[in-house]
């Protein structure tokens, strides 16, 4: 799942009038797009999925299937709630939100608190990806929904830029996930900052991240114990 934010109609448009050339033929991912198209958004789309996949090979964890992203110009269903991406397991296809889409919207939503821009956009995308990994990765992915939105969130905060992860980490006001916790679905509905951040801080805290990836695509529950 993903939560998102978005700028001013007007700086969104000053921002593509200077688009930098995304090629896909460069790009991890296969892009399809059905909603409102522009440079800028195929170029940070491909960057985040290159930097996901970067961050996750550290881990152990590469694609074993292709990677499809689809832009559309409307929210996409998840759990009953409205999300600005999302990946549907049965199709393994990622669907994002157009940020001309976003845009146009009447309210102005928040990722993770904090207000969308094309740096949130991008980690969006490599949330979106950790998704697909886990499940291309994980025998009983569709148990471990808390397993999986923790590793999401890792690399959606990893690939964040340091001033907006250090900003977002100061404003959750948390610290890491502790051993003995339960790391839950519930938390994440109630405080989805604040688990992001929780599980960031416990990721890269740890000496062997590797050994807790292969601990998370084995999770057959719905919750994960730390260890």
């Amino acid at each position: 799942m993903l939560l998102a934010t978005l700028l001013s109609p007007a700086l969104l448009l000053a921002e593509d009038s200077q688009p930098r050339a995304a090629e896909d033929a460069d790009c991890a991912v296969e892009i399809q797009v059905v909603g409102q198209d522009s440079p800028r958004q195929r170029m940070e789309i491909c960057q985040g999925a290159r930097e996901a996949l970067a961050f996750l090979a550290n881990y152990g964890v590469t694609p074993t299937g292709s990677l499809q992203i689809e832009v559309v110009d409307s929210p996409q269903e998840h759990n009953g709630g409205a999300a600005f991406g999302s990946y549907d397991r049965r199709t393994g296809r990622i669907s994002l939100m157009s940020m001309a889409a976003i845009s146009g919207l009447e309210e102005t939503p928040k990722m993770l608190g904090q207000t969308m821009d094309y740096e949130h956009f991008r980690a969006g995308v490599a949330h979106e990806i950790a998704h697909a990994l886990f499940h291309q990765n994980g025998p009983d992915a569709q148990l471990s929904n808390a397993a999986q939105e923790y590793l999401a969130y890792a690399t959606q905060l990893a690939v964040l830029p340091e001033p907006q992860r250090r900003q977002l980490i100061e404003s959750a006001d948390v610290s890491a996930w502790q051993s003995g916790d339960t790391i839950s679905e519930v938390y994440m509905a109630f405080a989805p900052e604040k688990f992001a951040v929780k599980s960031y801080l416990h990721f890269i805290g740890m000496e062997d991240p590797s050994a807790f990836v292969t601990t998370l695509l084995n999770v057959k529950w719905f919750y994960v114990y730390v260890p």
